[in-house]
């Protein structure tokens, strides 16, 4: 029996801190405020599909505070009863969640990373890479793809082609259309003692569990004379197809002064690939300053550039298929001093969603729904404590992310 009790002394220190964590997870649970979206102006039914991944602290004065994950939605607002381990290894996003909840036997084992998932009505598809020993460079694709129809799922791994001296490969995006898998991946690759960066294309032959095409989208050299080449896919729905994929190439030069070293954008363009077409075509924006622009999303036919202004947020929509910039809109923002705070936006269905990333009890969190293509506002309101009186103190409420069902 003395040989285990090491074991046993361990299991009760552990089952006694659970038992802490969670009677002071209850005791403490009545004790937070409850936050609503309350309507300014606008329709509020324009906000049901929205939802807030958030975290809270009071009591802010101190150095002690801890945070507490909420989300915010149309209803008001619900404190997540986190496990320990939750705890410890934190939240996955709202869309793994909602995925996990859904499908709980596909997720099994997957990675939490929305970029690694596609869903539509047909289909749930997921894929990562799985590396072997540094020496081999032996990746392996490992894809799984729910037909939600009959419920089954196929899933297997693919060897990585290597013929072209692949250093590395990441998934950034997967994509189905028409009901063919592509993977869209990040490879670092070597030729003798250069190395290059590529944003690359893989077919995927579900029927056979092969690679049946792949080939570079862009390539760019590794760093060269204070030169820097930063490529970067523009977000878009992962649960949603999208026929052409969107990459920002920015061209930065290393500017060395007598007392700092910076980065001086030279050049900008962005470039849209037509999955089905294999066609690379670079987008024509004229008067518009990139480098002042953040291209900040896609949405079917229409990318939407942003930037702030003061306190007004500018977007700009460009249609592809007229390849011309629409009439840029203003949508105003709280602020101070004549400058807006964070903010997160995201576009779907048409609508543009725009919520502030802080709030505390000095700086107000926007949420606004407008048309994406007009900028008529469609909703605009405010988070805020449902009852102010119970919120004395200092506190801070960020919005780590937006979710838009």
């Amino acid at each position: 029996m003395k040989k285990y009790w090491k074991s046993i002394a361990i299991l009760v220190v552990i089952l006694l801190s659970l038992g802490t964590y969670y009677v002071n997870a209850a005791m403490s649970a009545e004790h937070y405020p409850e936050f609503v979206i309350r309507t300014l102006s606008g329709d509020a039914n324009e906000i049901r599909p929205l939802v807030l991944d958030s975290s809270y602290a009071a009591d802010t004065s101190t150095r002690s505070y801890t945070y507490t994950s909420l989300k915010i939605n149309a209803d008001g607002s619900t404190y997540n009863n986190s496990s320990f381990l939750d705890q410890l290894i934190g939240q996955p996003p709202t869309l793994i969640k909602s995925l996990r909840k859904e499908y709980p036997t596909f997720m099994r084992g997957k990675d939490p990373f929305a970029d690694y998932f596609f869903e539509n009505k047909e289909y749930l598809a997921y894929a990562d890479v799985k590396y072997g020993t540094l020496s081999s460079r032996n990746y392996k694709f490992d894809i799984a793809v729910l037909n939600k129809k009959d419920e089954k799922t196929n899933s297997f791994k693919v060897e990585v082609p290597n013929e072209k001296g692949l250093e590395n490969v990441s998934v950034e995006d997967v994509q189905m259309v028409d009901g063919v898998l592509y993977l869209i991946t990040h490879n670092m690759m070597r030729d003798q003692e250069d190395l290059h960066d590529e944003k690359h294309i893989y077919i995927i032959d579900q029927g056979n569990q092969k690679i049946s095409n792949h080939e570079a989208i862009i390539q760019v050299p590794e760093q060269q004379d204070n030169l820097r080449t930063d490529l970067q896919f523009i977000r878009t729905s992962p649960t949603k197809a999208n026929d052409h994929l969107f990459i920002l190439k920015t061209e930065k030069k290393m500017i060395e002064d007598t007392e700092s070293t910076r980065e001086e954008v030279v050049g900008q363009e962005v470039i849209s690939y037509n999955i089905a077409m294999k066609e690379t075509e670079k987008i024509n924006v004229p008067d518009l300053k990139l480098d002042e622009n953040q291209l900040s999303f896609a949405d079917e036919s229409t990318i939407y550039f942003m930037t702030l202004d003061g306190e007004e947020l500018v977007v700009t929509p460009y249609s592809l298929m007229d390849d011309q910039v629409g009439q840029a809109y203003r949508i105003q923002l709280s602020g101070e001093d004549g400058m807006a705070y964070a903010y997160m936006t995201t576009v779907k269905a048409g609508k543009l969603y725009i919520v502030s990333a802080q709030m505390t009890p000095k700086i107000g969190a926007d949420v606004i729904v407008a048309d994406a293509h007009s900028g008529k506002t469609l909703f605009k309101g405010q988070i805020a404590l449902k009852d102010a009186s119970k919120e004395k103190g200092n506190f801070e409420l960020y919005m780590n992310e937006m979710f838009v069902d």
